[in-house]
């Protein structure tokens, strides 16, 4: 609650308990505390007062009638204003005190139904003359924390720039039932708005568990393709190495004899690879010599004179 109100509703109770006190049983007391609790300067709320059975028994046909008018001047302090009370006969004076205080209260109801007020309205509604009388009453309501305003009379037309309104008007009885009929159309908006905050947040999670579960999965199958990738890479490298060795044999087209035969593998240099590329024409099959290829060996060493020994010939004649 705020804490105005709460000061309001303190000020108060001193004449709530006066009303249900043994001592309030005429109506001349009744009326003189209506008028004590509505000229005190802290006093802003009186539905409780209203509520009492002592000033609810000035209504009574047996009640005299300059009494009875004091019901209905409570209630204008409680939710009526200014203009309310002008406009109503039979009414008791009000004292200057009692005519702030109204004021004050009028000018809470004008500023809680719009932001900005102009001079001219407000004149107009609290029956003021002069521009001085207003901005003294409104000087009044920021001090007393009623109201949070900025006057701005150099303006064209100069007005009252409201911010904040202290929750001290009391609710008119006729009023209730609307109010009630908004709160409940309020609640049910609220529980649509809820309703469809569980669908969206139940499909997002709905869309992030999918997500994931894609997610996921598409991991998965990289892993795997990785895997497959590897095994099948191994198998390919040891085919490939294998045959290579197959191919650089048969890349001859025949199996060579004799020192690269004992030797086990393909001629260590280029100038030996020259010599089977020549096909001097010793070969262990039988096609070399009956095509008439030779080979010549020498019996020796060259001697130092430069001069070499015979050379015996195989697979021919010697060319």
């Amino acid at each position: 609650m705020d804490q105005t109100h709460v000061r309001a509703l303190e000020a108060l109770q001193p004449f709530i308990h006066l009303a249900n006190s043994n001592s309030a049983t005429s109506p001349r007391f009744i009326a003189n505390l209506i008028t004590n609790a509505t000229s005190s300067p802290h006093t802003y709320v009186f539905a409780e007062l209203l509520e009492t059975e002592t000033v609810q028994a000035l209504a009574s046909p047996d009640t005299p009638a300059e009494y009875q008018a004091y019901l209905k001047l409570l209630q204008i302090f409680a939710w009526g204003t200014w203009q309310e009370y002008q406009e109503t006969p039979n009414l008791p004076k009000l004292s200057s005190e009692q005519s702030l205080k109204l004021r004050l209260l009028s000018l809470l109801s004008l500023a809680a139904s719009a932001e900005s007020l102009t001079y001219p309205a407000l004149m107009n509604a609290l029956s003021f003359s002069s521009t001085a009388e207003l901005e003294s009453l409104v000087t009044t309501a920021i001090y007393a924390n009623l109201i949070s305003a900025r006057l701005s009379p150099a303006t064209t037309p100069p007005y009252v720039n409201v911010t904040a309104v202290a929750p001290l008007r009391d609710v008119q009885p006729q009023a209730l039932p609307k109010m009630i009929s908004l709160l409940t159309d309020w609640e049910a908006r609220c529980g649509e708005v809820v309703s469809d905050l569980e669908a969206e947040i139940a499909r997002v999670k709905s869309n992030a568990t999918a997500r994931h579960a894609k997610d996921q999965a598409y991991q998965k199958g990289i892993e795997e393709a990785m895997e497959r990738r590897k095994a099948m890479g191994g198998s390919s490298l040891d085919a490939s190495s294998g045959g290579s060795s197959r191919g650089k044999l048969a890349s001859f087209g025949r199996r060579p004899v004799g020192r690269w035969a004992a030797g086990g593998g393909v001629p260590g240099n280029k100038r030996e690879a020259d010599d089977i590329d020549r096909d001097d024409g010793f070969w262990e099959s039988g096609e070399g010599a009956e095509a008439g290829s030779r080979m010549d060996i020498d019996e020796a060493p060259a001697s130092r004179g430069g001069s070499r020994h015979s050379k015996r010939i195989l697979g021919g004649r010697k060319a």
